[in-house]
């Protein structure tokens, strides 16, 4: 069995800024005063007794380990969890976890109820039109895209309400939320044949000249919860 005091030696020289946890040899991973205020500020916000945990070893999203990662999921079968990487996770994700865990986005409410379906094969749709992409992005990127910026916007309001400080790698607070574009766009580019069509090249100039504003609305809409 290791040696607890290894995790408290490796915890105690973390370089990250906000830790979402820190280390106990008696108690394992415990959260930070500051994770616990975003935790609060969540459910008095919300009336929802949502909570965030440290990931175990072996949990791990789309096959890529959480530990060491820096990153959280909230799993579909237990919406009010959000769970977060205890060696690198810092209370910017925590605040994020909790915005999916407390607040999620309509379309997410109605994944989570089974209401939300596809309803078409999308190789029933027309490519020439450019109706095929744009149904893919609606279908497949857009909704993700929503959630994210939705529970971006509810971090940086949350944290800007308790005075803690926002520190996350990507360089903008939308920038995150926009890389799920590849769901879409990505997928559909990669497995069409052939060049895209005229109508093609006009939707997604349409598609990623409207993703920005689209994401912006989204975070705003959500940050002025706590303002």
């Amino acid at each position: 069995m290791a040696d607890s005091s290894l995790f408290q030696e490796y915890i105690n020289k973390r370089a990250i800024g906000q830790p979402a946890f820190n280390f106990d040899p008696r108690r394992g991973f415990i959260p930070t005063e500051n994770t616990q205020k975003i935790v609060d500020l969540f459910k008095q916000k919300s009336g929802k007794n949502i909570n965030i945990e440290p990931a175990n070893s072996v949990m791990a999203i789309e096959g890529e380990p959480i530990w060491g990662g820096g990153g959280g999921v909230v799993f579909y079968d237990n919406p009010s969890i959000g769970i977060v990487d205890p060696l690198k996770g810092t209370t910017h994700v925590v605040a994020h976890e909790a915005g999916h865990a407390a607040f999620p986005s309509l379309i997410k409410q109605q994944k989570l109820a089974g209401k939300l379906q596809n309803q078409f094969n999308p190789l029933a749709i027309p490519r020439e039109t450019g109706q095929r992409m744009r149904y893919v992005h609606e279908t497949f990127a857009k909704p993700t895209m929503a959630e994210e910026a939705s529970a971006q916007g509810l971090a940086y309001g949350a944290l800007n309400a308790l005075g803690i400080p926002v520190k996350e790698e990507w360089s903008t607070p939308t920038e995150y939320p926009a890389s799920f574009l590849d769901q879409g766009i990505g997928k559909y580019m990669n497995t069409e044949i052939g060049p895209p069509t005229s109508a093609e090249r006009k939707e997604l100039q349409t598609i990623l000249r409207s993703t920005d504003p689209f994401l912006q609305r989204v975070f705003k809409q959500n940050y002025n919860v706590f303002n």
